[in-house]
């Protein structure tokens, strides 16, 4: 509702839009639609911050995880999604992919999140 803050207030929305992988709400009110923001306000890139994990938690399910594979002694295989590419995560994924070494396979909405060509991918799971 303020033209010196609506650029910094619209870049704040669509910034924790993308941080969070979820949907915002944007109201602009009819009555300053046609007010106009500085053009310099535009030149000011989007830098999304993802969330930090509380460091019990993440070691928490870092030791769950752990404790799962070697309870079906290495028996395991990664499914990946397409929330993979809507966290911007696929670098991690195949990251981790990579380290363990389990076969992958995609969901039909995350066929693009594993390069095909890995040796260990198994295709599209359709289960």
């Amino acid at each position: 509702m303020d033209q010196h803050t609506a650029a910094a207030d619209i870049d704040r929305v669509i910034t924790t839009c993308i941080t969070h992988a979820r949907p915002v709400y944007l109201f602009v009110p009819t009555d300053v639609v046609h007010m106009r923001i500085p053009r310099s306000a535009l030149d000011l890139p989007l830098i999304p911050h993802p969330a930090i994990n509380d460091p019990e938690t993440e070691l928490f399910v870092l030791n769950e995880i752990v404790k799962k594979v070697e309870e079906v002694a290495g028996d395991v295989i990664f499914l990946v999604d397409a929330c993979a590419m809507r966290h911007r995560v696929t670098e991690e994924v195949t990251e981790l992919i990579e380290k363990t070494g389990f076969p992958v396979y995609c969901a039909p909405m995350g066929k693009s999140a594993v390069w095909e060509g890995y040796e260990r991918y198994g295709g599209v799971s359709v289960l």
